[in-house]
């Protein structure tokens, strides 16, 4: 195999570097709506640089170093766009859902909220979160209180509508948190 020139590597390496950036670009565009397609080609044009250089004898270490630094850099991205296009086929959101002006934060269908407190500390956690975050409200809610309010909730449902399971909502609405519940379905 030919040994490649210096200027040869060096300009390879620089095409590498600035193909992988715009590839992030490209591919941050796809995920958030600006795309309509992945960016295949810039993709294919990356991994034959790659493939051009992985067995090629670099002699200097700088350059080799450099060279494996951006292989790795590739590799973490691709994994990560792999795991993102994975969640994105089976359905999984990756943003808030909007239901009527609402931003749906979390869900969880429930039977008793008193004999499912660890299904309900996840969305008491997010709850908090939320209310810090969007309403900057310093102050706790007690866990047990939040299981209180929602059995009472859920037992007014359970009257009202002869339900047997609820689902509750995390919701931001107008810049306030609201947990609301509902019969479930």
């Amino acid at each position: 195999m030919n040994e490649p020139s210096t200027a040869a590597i060096e300009t390879a390496l620089v095409r590498l570097e600035t193909s992988i950036r715009q590839l992030k670009v490209q591919y941050d565009m796809f995920f958030n709506g600006a795309l309509p397609r992945q960016p295949y080609e810039l993709r294919a044009r990356v991994e034959g640089i790659i493939k051009q250089y992985t067995n090629a004898p670099i002699r200097k270490y700088a350059h080799r170093f450099h060279f494996n630094a951006l292989v790795g850099r590739y590799n973490s991205f691709s994994e990560l766009w792999g795991k993102t296009l994975r969640t994105l086929e089976e359905g999984e959101r990756t943003q808030p859902e909007r239901l009527n002006g609402e931003k749906l934060l979390d869900r969880c269908r429930i039977h008793n909220p008193i004999e499912e407190q660890e299904r309900l500390r996840g969305i008491h956690a997010r709850y908090l979160e939320a209310r810090a975050k969007w309403e900057k409200r310093g102050g706790k809610l007690p866990f047990d209180v939040f299981v209180k309010g929602i059995a009472a909730q859920a037992e007014r449902l359970r009257q009202k509508s002869a339900c047997d399971e609820i689902e509750l909502r995390l919701v931001i609405s107008e810049r306030k948190v609201h947990l609301k519940a509902r019969p479930g379905r």
